[in-house]
């Protein structure tokens, strides 16, 4: 028999403590909303990938989807706010093309407002000239 003690460091559950995990939500361009969550080694490594995934979802037309934090939320609380919706084409309905770049703009609602725009270069265009 032994009189070594095993501290519960020293045992192993399968997993790492030093493992990193980072998320991200986005709409896709077909207006499904979509997680993405990768996992690392380390969190520099986490980071890394991060910054590829997100120039990848870039590149793809992806809508990063932001949720209002608590914060936000408190200072709006007075102000009624709806959420922003993608509004599909219905049928063989096809939305207007952009005047300045030539591509399909994206219909777009909330409060009872609707307008049309695209992401471009990192931003959005609503199709004018500012």
């Amino acid at each position: 028999m032994s009189n070594a003690v095993e501290s519960p460091g020293d045992r192993s559950f399968g997993y790492s403590e030093g493992t990193a995990t980072w998320a991200t939500r986005y709409i896709d361009p077909s207006g499904f909303e979509c997680m993405l969550s990768l996992q690392a080694e380390s969190g520099l490594e986490a980071l890394r990938k991060a910054e590829s995934a997100l120039a990848h979802l870039k590149d793809a037309q992806c809508i990063p989807l932001r949720k209002d934090s608590p914060e936000s939320a408190k200072k709006s609380f007075n102000k009624p706010s709806g959420a922003t919706v993608l509004i599909k084409p219905e049928g063989d309905e096809k939305n207007p093309t952009c005047p300045l770049h030539g591509v399909e703009m994206q219909k777009w609602s909330r409060n009872g407002r609707t307008w049309y725009s695209h992401r471009w270069e990192g931003g959005w265009c609503n199709g004018k000239q500012s």
